[in-house]
Order: C-alpha cells, then sequence, then structure tokens
C-alpha cells in the first residue's frame, strides 16, 4: 500500500505513485462508471480517522484505522464501535481468525493479535519491514512483509513464523483459494501463485498496472487493477487472464458474497459493483459518495458479512454498509 497521511507528521508507506503508465490494451467489456448516478443511501458507523482494512468477525466487523492508530470492533446491529484498541506503528490490514483479530503494523514491522473476545493485545509477532496484507487460510496465518519481500506463513496456535518465502519487493496483498496462496504483486504488475507446502513460488506475466485487492470465486483467481481500471479473472493453473472487466474508478478491494457474486470497490465514489463471476457481467453498481479517487495515497477494503457489505472510506472517517446483493 502507498499512503500519505497526517499522524503526527508526515508518513509515506509502500512504494506505489499515482502517475504510473496505463497499458495499451482496452479491457474486453464496457466500463461501469461509479461517477453516474446518485448516491444510494447506505447507512454508515463514524469509526476512528483514516479507515483502511476491515473484516468480518463474530458478530462485528473490525476497521484499522491508520490515522489515530486504533482498530475498532463494530456490532453488526450498532451505529458505534463497542471497542477500539490502540495499534501503534502504521496499522493497515486485518484479518479475523482463531478466536482474534491479527493486524499488520507496518512501521511497526509487526503481526498484532487481538483477543476477539476481550480486546486485549496477547502477542506481537515480528515480521521485517513494512507488512501490509495479511490472511487465513490452509490452517495458517499468511503476512506480505512489502518492503522485506517475503511472505511470511504463521502458525497461529504457537504464533510463530514458521516459514518466510521470498516474493520480491513491492507486493502487497494475499488471499487463498483453489489449494494455493496468491499475492498480489502491486510493484512488478504480476499475480503470484504460492504453494502452501513447498513454497515454490510462480508469477504470471505481466497483466495490468496496480494490481491490489484479490478474491477466488468460479474457479478463477480475481484481482483488482487499480491504474488500468480492471478487474481480472485469472486461471489458477497457468496464470494467464480469462476473463478481463472494465471497471471505472480505481478499482480496490474485491470480496466475493455467499451467492458468489464479486464485488469490487472502485475508490472513486466510493462504489460498489456487483459482477457475475460465472460471465463476467456487471450486474450493477451503487455509488456511496462523490469522493475523488485516492490516486494510491490510500487504500479502501471491503468485507461481506451476515447479507451486509461493508465500505471502508478513508476520507471521511466512516464505514458504509448496504445489503450485498
Amino acid at each position: 500500500m502507498s499512503f500519505i497521511l497526517m499522524v503526527t507528521a508526515l508518513v509515506v508507506v509502500g512504494c506505489g505513485t499515482d502517475d504510473q503508465p496505463r497499458p495499451d490494451a482496452e479491457p474486453t467489456s464496457s466500463a461501469a462508471t461509479p461517477e453516474t448516478g446518485d448516491p444510494v443511501d447506505a447507512e454508515f458507523v463514524d469509526v476512528g480517522a483514516g479507515p483502511v482494512g476491515i473484516a468480518p468477525g463474530a458478530d462485528a466487523v473490525w476497521v484499522v484505522s491508520v490515522a489515530d492508530e486504533t482498530v475498532s470492533r463494530v456490532p453488526l446491529a450498532a451505529d458505534e464501535p463497542d471497542l477500539v484498541v490502540g495499534v501503534p506503528g502504521v496499522p493497515l490490514r486485518v484479518v479475523v481468525a482463531y478466536d482474534a483479530a491479527w493486524v499488520t503494523s507496518f512501521e511497526g514491522q509487526r503481526l498484532v493479535r487481538i483477543d476477539e473476545r476481550t480486546g486485549q493485545v496477547t502477542d506481537r509477532i515480528r515480521t521485517g519491514a513494512g507488512p501490509e496484507g495479511v490472511t487465513a487460510g490452509l490452517g495458517s496465518i499468511w503476512v506480505v512483509a512489502q518492503d522485506a519481500g517475503q511472505l511470511l506463513r504463521i502458525d497461529p496456535s504457537t504464533r510463530r513464523v514458521v516459514d518466510r518465502i521470498d516474493i520480491g519487493v513491492g507486493a502487497r496483498l494475499v488471499t487463498t483459494g483453489e489449494g494455493a496462496v496468491w499475492v498480489s504483486h502491486f510493484a512488478d504488475n504480476t499475480v503470484l501463485r504460492v504453494e502452501p507446502d513447498s513454497g515454490e513460488v510462480t508469477a504470471s506475466e505481466v497483466i495490468c498496472n496496480g494490481p491490489q485487492g484479490l478474491a477466488v470465486a468460479a474457479g478463477q483467481v480475481w484481482v483488482a487493477c487499480t491504474f488500468s481500471d480492471q478487474v481480472l479473472g485469472l486461471d489458477p493453473a497457468t496464470l494467464e487472464v480469462a476473463t478481463d472487466i472494465a471497471v471505472a474508478g480505481y478499482p480496490d478491494p474485491l470480496a466475493v458474497t455467499p451467492e458468489g457474486t464479486l464485488l469490487a470497490v472502485p475508490e472513486q465514489g466510493p462504489a460498489v459493483v456487483a459482477i457475475d463471476p460465472e460471465t463476467g457481467e456487471v450486474l450493477e453498481t451503487r455509488v456511496l459518495a462523490e469522493l475523488a479517487a485516492l490516486n494510491d495515497s490510500a487504500n479502501l477494503d471491503v468485507a461481506v458479512v451476515d447479507g451486509e457489505a461493508w465500505v471502508t472510506s478513508h476520507t471521511t472517517d466512516r464505514v458504509y454498509h448496504l445489503p450485498a446483493h
């Protein structure tokens, strides 16, 4: 993640820029345009300053606010957080699994474990420089240390790093599915497949400009390409592009609903774009606000829980939520 913000001084995180060249290739379908149409009447919750990461927990969502270095727990039916935990060192992303919220601290070079029930910080695991992306799957917690150029595998029971896999400096986000670990390599404009047992890494060809959000649906690995306004579906065996969908407005995070619909969130708006991953058809675009794209000075995130999509809005210090369909 590239991140420019005021905490107590100007902090610069990551290596992205807002003036990267866009590829010459035209996407293969018409673009969903977030700036068209009036914003929907979505509900929202005010959280800490500069929310970025979000993840579903037990009857709540957990939201990482970068500017005030906190993590908030928001019950699904509440209009405010019921718990706020301080996480120093520019926290960015969170996953909730194994009875805990696991939060990356970029400048702190730690993965911070917070007990899901009590809100107590129980562990701070050294990661190396620039941890950002984090996910749970295949029996482990996986962390991308962006500036160290490593993918870490962490045992959630012992809370120890059991493997460090070299993936190159500049990778960002991570997910699991189809029996593998998937990493978006923002700096190289590629997607990596990592075999969980051997640690073998296979990289795609250059596929787009600014790959970030990841999801697995309908037998494809999906990646949001922020600077080329695309959402791509990759064949998990060959890492070749199987589906190419134009999504205007700097698409950033991805999520999948329980029904299998793929959700992409463009920063411009922000908006929620619903996509049928079987056909590549854009089903619906719902605009949440009328804000300019962040141009990689920050990122957004999305979580689907209990039939709703929750979207962070870094500019407004809010988390919007609306039906996920």
